[in-house]
């Protein structure tokens, strides 16, 4: 899809510098470091898989898509710290995961990289770990057997239903082709980066609207995998912009251009960063769909820091002369200042993750709307992550 120039709104406000104090920083990683470690005592086995009066449900089973995030979190503190009982219990959880795929229990679907980059692939670039790595691959190249569509190059939503509305594939996916990434990196088999390239690609050129806005899901037509149209699961509206869906494309296309250096991914982050800028609220935290900018509307942080995460990322591979550089730091900065003004601390609320304010999804057409204004586990995990980046310039990712 021929997209059009995007230009900023308020260039001034982003090109302002804006740091945060490394004493702020510190301050907000020790709380979540503190509570952290006390899941970890309290559910050495069991992980949050949901949450209800921002109180975690535990579970010792390993199905969704967000409990691989909970282990990532003791992986991303283990890295910071080295206390044990992090590693310890990041070690634990990941023969939970081992498990799940040497037996393929719940994993006939897109969400493998959300599961296996932050409970194995990180244990494997934080220590060493071999059978971390030995699992991470497993789940890679099933991903690739399963979910790879190599007719219409993309990732597919789910395997079970393929035809009709399964046919399709979705933003959030931009977060689990690192996974192909990383193993065809890790193993030299061209096969998974073509995918991955692939999927970006199809990603770039039919969910990005011609003003840099996202589609959540893109439909196909099941027999021939041509193009269909663009639609929501999760969003306001089939042609409104979910902020978290766009989040993944913020974070996602730095991450492949990490791996591959092409000029479309670069061009692509930055757009979708652009109409992000565009439509946050006054105090830079995202409603859940950038249809709202009220700051009275119903927030996702968890979108505004997957965002930080991105704009810090694609600002390592800027040049010094270049102006975005410059301008992402600032908004990353902006963004997570807000956040934790906004989104964590007292506040008045007894929440058990490391913010509040995320929002599952709020659509009115769906009956079943969920987690509204809540705590969840891929909120914790990218705040944790996103602190980490601007403490530590030399922060190393994991996906």
């Amino acid at each position: 899809m021929a997209r059009n120039p995007i230009f900023l709104n308020n260039p001034e406000k982003f090109n302002t510098p804006y740091t945060i104090s490394k004493t702020k920083l510190e301050s907000a990683i020790g709380v979540v470091l503190d509570k952290l470690e006390k899941m970890a005592i309290d559910h050495p086995n069991e992980m949050p898989s949901g949450s209800a009066g921002f109180k975690y449900i535990f579970t010792n089973e390993t199905g969704g898509w967000i409990v691989g995030m909970y282990a990532g979190c003791h992986w991303l503190a283990y890295e910071l710290t080295g206390k044990k009982i992090f590693r310890e219990t990041g070690e634990r959880l990941m023969l939970a995961f081992k498990e799940k795929i040497d037996h393929k229990i719940d994993v006939d679907h897109h969400d493998l990289g959300f599961l296996y980059i932050p409970s194995c692939v990180a244990p494997y670039k934080a220590t060493g770990n071999e059978l971390g790595r030995e699992i991470g691959l497993a789940a890679a190249n099933y991903l690739y057997e399963k979910s790879f569509s190599k007719e219409g190059k993309f990732i597919i939503r789910s395997i079970k239903s393929w035809h009709g509305s399964g046919c399709r594939t979705m933003m959030d996916s931009m977060m689990n082709v690192p996974l192909l990434f990383w193993a065809g990196k890790e193993t030299g088999n061209e096969e998974l980066t073509e995918a991955a390239i692939a999927h970006c690609k199809t990603t770039d050129e039919l969910l990005l609207r011609a003003d840099s806005s996202t589609y959540h899901h893109y439909q196909f037509d099941p027999e021939t995998c041509n193009p269909v149209g663009g639609l929501t699961l999760q969003g306001h509206s089939n042609e409104s912009c979910w902020s978290r869906g766009h989040a993944w494309g913020v974070y996602g296309f730095p991450i492949a251009y990490t791996y591959v250096k092409e000029e479309f991914a670069k061009k692509a982050h930055r757009d979708l960063t652009y109409f992000m800028l565009n439509h946050l609220p006054e105090d830079n935290v995202p409603a859940w769909d950038y249809d709202f900018t009220s700051t009275k509307a119903v927030k996702d942080s968890s979108a505004g820091v997957i965002s930080v995460c991105g704009l810090n990322e694609m600002a390592k591979h800027l040049p010094d002369a270049d102006p975005d550089k410059a301008l992402f730091n600032n908004a990353a900065a902006m963004i997570l200042d807000s956040t934790i003004d906004t989104c964590t601390g007292d506040n008045g609320i007894d929440y058990d993750g490391f913010l509040f304010h995320v929002t599952g999804y709020a659509s009115a057409k769906r009956p079943e709307r969920r987690h509204i204004d809540q705590t969840a586990v891929y909120g914790d995990y990218f705040y944790f992550e996103s602190l980490l980046r601007l403490y530590n310039p030399n922060f190393r990712m994991y996906w």
